[in-house]
């Protein structure tokens, strides 16, 4: 049901927007004019929220703090990006005819080593800000993700930004479109920090970028933004048909924190104005740079299309028959699901060798809307040199890589923790051979809201049920002189028979069918 609640300085009205925001069942907040004094935040909801002025003009409605990165929280530490005015950390939220902003002014004391003051941090999916007046001078615009495995898609339509430095920053997937950015200062418009498995950061479509009484030059459109120097933090910021005042420098790139302009994804299309100057990175002119192709997926996922797409090691990656009877599950997964499967795994691969050799970015490219992508690693993450990926670090932001990848481009990752070994104690008891691997798979689907099939638990659970010598027809333990591919014969615990590898495929189908993600 609808709920609209009214904030005011009336007695019968509520005092402040803090107190209708406390309401998880208002749908509607119409904002009376005035100033409104508030440090706030929109926790996840039930149902889509508009909060809009009652007048229809942003002039009439302002909401305003004055918090720093680097004033003391509560606790006594130094905030950080949560300084923000607001932050939106909700899905469904739409703001119209407001004006919010962050009042501090780091020329006031220029001693203060932070100087970044956000007026608005969006953190949920959907968002559309219209018609709004987005005011600060550092950072002033946060367009962010919850983690580097989310996409947020996030529209601003005929807004006033102003700010000086990098002041529209961050990893969302949003369209500015239409209205005014304008530069109070010497600096840089934008600074992305895209996840470079995302193909779309930010586009500036239609905008005019003013800078009233400023030098000729003295601004640039943007600068790569490498979180804690991350470096697949590869910003994207592309600006097609805007007016460009003569503030914009004709160089229009800049370099920071020894990254350079050249390896971030920085274009013009259509510029105009005294700024626009021949010889900058151009966007092809194929590309997908409307509002509305740029943000695909703002409806939800697509179709799905009943292909499943595998990217793995060498206990799922496809064998030619003269490597029988090796077999990888994702070889025969198409037996058992019924499905078109894309098997592009490959046998040695590392979370980490998969990415740098580019087989990712080959399987994004093959990956469509509404496919799975299935994602199996660990099994050689853990071996020293050019595949280790430790398990507190570089293997769960290699998996969250593969994620945004697929999520980017309209697809459904699964990951799944590795298929067991045969591995059996004394007792005859199948054993854990992964570490800590499995439990990081875990831990990062519960976190990020990622699905799981705890193929590790299921494998063995499997391998048990077989027992110790059961259990040898599903991996390679061969004879002499039986297969021509293994003439003095093999004695493998980690790769599959084709009998194992059907197994394990089945193992894969059935926690697909649990998780609603396959039919029959």
């Amino acid at each position: 049901m609808p709920r609209t609640l009214t904030v005011g300085d009336d007695a019968d009205l509520l005092p402040d927007l803090a107190t209708a925001l406390a309401d998880p069942d208002a749908t509607e907040v119409v904002v009376q004019p005035g100033r409104y004094v508030e440090h706030l935040r929109i926790e996840p909801r039930r149902a889509p929220l508009t909060i809009r002025s009652a007048t229809g003009r942003a002039e009439d409605v302002v909401v305003s703090f004055d918090l720093r990165q680097g004033d003391r929280d509560r606790t006594g530490l130094p905030h950080g990006q949560d300084c923000a005015t607001l932050t939106i950390a909700a899905d469904d939220v739409t703001l119209l005819d407001l004006t919010v902003e962050n009042t501090f002014d780091r020329f006031a004391d220029p001693r203060l080593p932070e100087s970044q003051a956000i007026a608005l941090r969006t953190l949920g999916d959907r968002v559309r800000v219209e018609r709004c007046r987005i005011l600060g001078r550092q950072d002033t615009l946060l367009l962010d993700a919850p983690g580097w495995a989310d996409v947020r898609h996030v529209h601003l339509r005929d807004c006033l930004i102003t700010g000086d430095v990098d002041f529209v920053y961050g990893r969302a997937t949003a369209v500015v479109e239409g209205g005014e950015v304008r530069s109070t200062g010497p600096g840089w418009v934008s600074a992305p920090s895209t996840a470079r498995e995302n193909p779309r950061g930010f586009l500036f479509h239609g905008v005019r970028l003013t800078g009233p009484g400023l030098e000729p030059g003295s601004v640039r459109l943007g600068r790569p933004w490498h979180p804690g120097g991350k470096p697949d933090a590869v910003g994207q910021a592309w600006f097609v048909d805007c007016h460009l005042g003569e503030h914009v420098a004709t160089d229009a790139w800049d370099d920071t924190g020894g990254f350079s302009r050249h390896e971030a994804r920085f274009g013009e299309r259509g510029s105009t104005g005294p700024g626009a100057a021949p010889g900058q990175p151009g966007i092809p002119a194929a590309a997908a740079a409307t509002p509305g192709e740029w943000l695909a997926g703002w409806d939800g996922l697509p179709a799905p299309t009943g292909r499943i797409v595998v990217v793995s090691d060498s206990t799922a990656s496809p064998y030619p028959p003269e490597r029988a009877p090796r077999t990888g599950w994702g070889q025969v997964l198409h037996e058992l699901t019924g499905t078109e499967v894309l098997d592009l795994a490959i046998s040695g691969a590392s979370s980490r060798s998969f990415i740098e050799s580019g087989a990712l970015d080959d399987a994004l490219a093959r990956t469509l809307p509404g496919d799975l992508l299935l994602v199996q690693f660990g099994h050689n993450d853990p071996k020293e040199g050019e595949r280790f990926a430790d398990v507190h670090r570089a293997y769960p932001a290699n998996l969250r890589r593969v994620v945004v990848g697929a999520r980017a481009r309209g697809a459904t990752p699964v990951l799944l923790t590795p298929v067991e070994r045969r591995c059996f104690d004394e007792r005859g008891r199948a054993r854990s051979t992964h570490g800590g691997y499995p439990s990081a798979v875990r831990a990062l689907a519960a976190a990020d809201g990622i699905a799981l099939v705890d193929l590790t638990a299921a494998s063995r659970a499997l391998w048990q049920e077989q027992g110790a010598e059961g259990s040898k027809a599903s991996f390679l333990w061969l004879e002499p002189g039986r297969w021509p591919g293994f003439p003095d014969g093999e004695r493998d615990d980690t790769h599959l028979s084709a009998s194992g590898a059907r197994a394990v495929a089945g193992l894969v189908a059935s926690g697909l069918r649990e998780l609603g993600l396959l039919r029959g």
